[in-house]
């Protein structure tokens, strides 16, 4: 019998569901999750998502029009810890984003970890660990609207949000230090494998980091590059919370490399300073908090190769009416592309 698409559509969607019913069974399964949505548009000039060379600096792909939509923060997740005795355990977690141009899948994390006094060892899909100290400079709560998150991602390959076939050991804190490595297998014959080190210092108010990052590359259907085999970025921030505001700044310093064998020659070479910054400041009110952030490299990609350099800075607010549940609006403007973006909306844990 043949099913149509439709039937399909759904059959996968109903399959993908059922996937957590055995973890949600099991005694001691947390289920949590991020509803976010809000209304989103653009204003200014505009690089159509359509174009030869789409403009990562407008990631909404609506151009300067409006829509209602579910942001990619919106996420399902499932965990599971069973106890080994001894100060052992093994954790199980499944998560997935919720967005309407999304089929349910656990395409954020997919991972077994085992816990003890060597800290955390997992294996499978996860979070880049270079990536995701993001969040030690971020001022949004949300993934937000302003573009660091993304050109932290885009710096010459720096993150790739999450990665699969990974393994990541985090280790024990020690004198306010944690450290992690992060291993993600390629699995295609003609890449190599990324490579990540991270480590965090806090100690109060103050925190520090700093990270390596020797990304992953595959090579094309014509069997070229974007980037050179000796491609690799640098990442150093600190923080420290001054207690009527937060400040936070990361430094990053990019080499794609693009000079090596097998690069596509298409492709321009990469131009202007490799050393790219973030800055941005926090001020709490009564209610919420008030945010700014500054970015600037030229070191920024998008997925085709393309550099497109960066100069924004971005502004928000978040009105909290709970510990869970916050209102928030964010603008963002960026001086290359002569156009901005604007966020509304709520968020909600539960």
């Amino acid at each position: 019998m043949k099913l149509n698409s439709k039937f399909k559509k759904y059959a996968l969607l109903l399959l993908q569901l059922a996937l957590p019913l055995p973890l949600l069974a099991a005694e001691g399964t947390t289920v949590y999750g991020v509803l976010d949505i809000g209304v989103v548009g653009g204003f200014g000039s505009h690089i159509a998502a359509n174009s030869a060379n789409p403009d990562i600096r407008h990631n909404w792909g609506n151009g300067n029009g409006t829509e209602l939509r579910q942001n990619y923060t919106s996420r399902l997740g499932f965990t599971n810890t069973e106890d080994l005795a001894g100060g052992n355990s093994v954790e199980v977690r499944l998560e997935g984003t919720l967005d309407k141009n999304h089929a349910y899948h656990f395409d954020r994390h997919a991972y077994i970890a085992f816990n003890g006094s060597f800290g955390s060892v997992r294996a499978g899909r996860t979070r880049d660990i270079i990536n995701g100290a993001a969040s030690r400079v971020d001022p949004f709560s949300n993934d937000g609207l302003v573009q660091d998150k993304i050109l932290l991602a885009q710096q010459a390959g720096v993150g790739l949000f999450r990665i699969s076939n990974a393994i990541t050991w985090v280790t024990p804190t020690a004198n306010g230090f944690t450290g992690t490595l992060q291993y993600g297998f390629n699995d295609t014959p003609t890449g190599n494998n990324a490579i990540k080190l991270l480590l965090t210092y806090d100690n109060g108010p103050f925190g520090m980091h700093a990270g390596l990052d020797r990304p992953s590359r595959s090579a094309g259907s014509d069997g070229t590059f974007k980037l050179g085999p000796k491609a690799h970025n640098l990442v150093l921030g600190s923080l420290y919370d001054f207690g009527s505001f937060k400040l936070a700044g990361v430094l990053l310093h990019a080499t794609r490399d693009m000079n090596a064998d097998g690069v596509t020659a298409t492709l321009p070479k990469q131009d202007g300073n490799r050393l790219g910054w973030i800055m941005s400041l926090r001020v709490p009110t009564s209610q919420g908090e008030v945010k700014m952030v500054l970015v600037k490299s030229d070191m920024v990609f998008n997925k085709f190769g393309v550099q497109q350099p960066i100069r924004e800075i971005g502004f928000g607010y978040e009105h909290n009416l709970s510990k869970q549940t916050f209102l928030y609006v964010q603008l963002g403007t960026e001086r290359h592309s002569n156009g901005g973006h604007w966020h509304s909306g709520m968020l909600t844990r539960f």
